[in-house]
């Protein structure tokens, strides 16, 4: 299957997040360098997740990763983690966050 930029709006979408997803992972990289809690670190892990993610993606909609897959309830592993990784982190930064002693 050949993808386009012109011809499929899906892959310019997809390189959109890629660019914004890059400029968030490195400046999530900066942070993390400078993040003295857990919960910071939790909020940068979900960011480089959230970026994999989209690369994942780019790579299985270009052919570039194929073939059979580990399905967990009939869903491929991979992509169910590659979109809820992120989101696990970040739970987890908040709930870390919320509970500490002020």
């Amino acid at each position: 299957m050949s993808h386009t930029l012109a011809g499929d709006p899906a892959v310019f979408a997809l390189l959109v997040r890629i660019a914004l997803g890059g400029v968030a992972s490195f400046l999530a990289i900066i942070v993390w360098t400078r993040a003295a809690s857990l919960s910071w670190m939790l909020v940068v892990a979900g960011v480089l997740a959230n970026y994999a993610g989209t690369l994942y993606d780019s790579l299985r909609l270009f052919g570039l990763l194929s073939g059979p897959e580990l399905l967990v309830f009939g869903y491929p592993l991979g992509s169910l983690l590659s979109e809820n990784l992120s989101i696990l982190c970040f739970i987890a930064a908040f709930v870390l966050y919320l509970g500490r002693d002020r």
